[in-house]
């Protein structure tokens, strides 16, 4: 193993356990959107985007079940999209997946559009509402008619004590996975100032000005949602 590619493992595994811990349904969040997807597409052919790929963890759970399934997946943060790589020449996915270094607006014209979307763990980092309507539209514009697409974000309203009870829920994952109270605090401290939270309304109300229709919250635990709708 090169340097590089002990590098990216090591960052991989950092974040996925961190995941795991944040989210402990992390794992169930891709079964029951693959779950949805097979119902929706049938046995064809179809196309996924994945907005902000990150690791690659879409590549991982739905990849080598799914051979008729070919990925598209964009994200700005270039490490990240090497641990990506790493994981498609693992999986042997290479002749089906595109990665993109960049935004949304990196990506290349298709000869069509795209048969699925996900945005996971991606919305709450964007913190102009604008600019989240805008990924979310742009998406909606990359998709077929009636194509499901899945969101989960981080979620409430900051004045609201809800957020707070379910931010105590958030933080008790980490304490039972053996960090002290004052790194939690602290983590919680970040998350509040770094993270872009939207009520839950808010959301809904973003993806249908983006056009999509259908919207179900399917998913919540801790302080994430998911919404599943489809391209209107």
């Amino acid at each position: 193993m090169t340097e590089e590619h002990a590098y990216n493992s090591e960052m991989a595994n950092a974040y996925d356990i961190n995941a795991r811990i944040s989210l402990p349904s992390y794992d169930a969040i891709f079964a029951m959107v693959q779950s949805y997807y097979r119902m929706q597409l049938g046995d064809k052919e179809a196309s996924i985007l994945v907005a902000g790929i990150g690791s690659g963890a879409e590549l991982s759970a739905w990849g080598p079940s799914n051979p008729k399934w070919s990925f598209t997946g964009f994200d700005p943060n270039a490490e990240m999209l090497k641990v990506s790589k790493h994981k498609t020449v693992q999986l042997n996915l290479e002749d089906r997946v595109k990665l993109i270094e960049g935004t949304i607006d990196d990506l290349p014209l298709q000869d069509s559009k795209f048969d699925a979307a996900s945005c996971i763990l991606v919305l709450h980092f964007i913190n102009d509402v604008e600019e989240k309507l805008r990924l979310l539209k742009t998406i909606r514009d990359n998709l077929k008619s009636g194509a499901p697409f899945v969101l989960v974000s981080a979620y409430g309203d900051r004045e609201d004590a809800e957020l707070q009870d379910r931010m105590n829920v958030w933080k008790s994952f980490w304490l039972d996975n053996g960090r002290d109270f004052p790194t939690v605090e602290g983590m919680v401290v970040k998350a509040i100032q770094q993270l872009s939270f939207l009520s839950e309304n808010q959301i809904i109300q973003l993806l249908a000005d983006s056009g999509f229709t259908n919207i179900t919250r399917f998913y919540s635990t801790g302080i994430m949602a998911g919404w599943i709708c489809h391209a209107g």
